[in-house]
């Protein structure tokens, strides 16, 4: 599954936090800006260790007067087989805007857990992403 790692297919990143959170619910991220619409590779890697015992779901989602949308992590619809993994991908439709972030999450426990949110492009900014971590 090489085509999952962004490096190889998508290697521009255009947004990056890594947040710690514990327990349950919501937090305001950064805003999200997109130059240009088109799609865009969005990763998490939701727990920093294995097995994967506290998380019940996560919920990346972004909005703009014009346009929303949502990333969605849920281990309570996983169809029934061992998941090993500590990571989710997919691609998002973005228009060209401002977005504002917001991450729901839920997990087991008071361990606090380390996400990495990023998400990449196939074509580069015309600027550097700044860093945060």
């Amino acid at each position: 599954m090489i085509g999952r790692l962004p490096v190889f297919d998508n290697p521009y990143p255009v947004y990056s936090r890594s947040i710690q959170v514990t327990g349950s619910g919501t937090m305001s991220l950064p805003a999200l800006y997109l130059p240009k619409p088109d799609q865009y590779w969005i990763c998490v890697t939701y727990q920093d260790h294995l097995p994967i015992d506290s998380l019940k779901s996560i919920n990346l989602r972004w909005t703009n007067p014009s346009d929303s949308g949502y990333f969605e992590v849920d281990t309570n619809v996983v169809d029934g087989s061992e998941d090993t993994e500590t990571y989710a991908s997919e691609w998002n439709d973005f228009g060209a805007s401002n977005y504002n972030m917001t991450l729901d999450y839920d997990y087991l426990g008071t361990v606090v857990q380390n996400l990495q949110i990023r998400i990449y492009s196939k074509t580069p900014l015309n600027n550097w992403l700044p860093y945060i971590d």
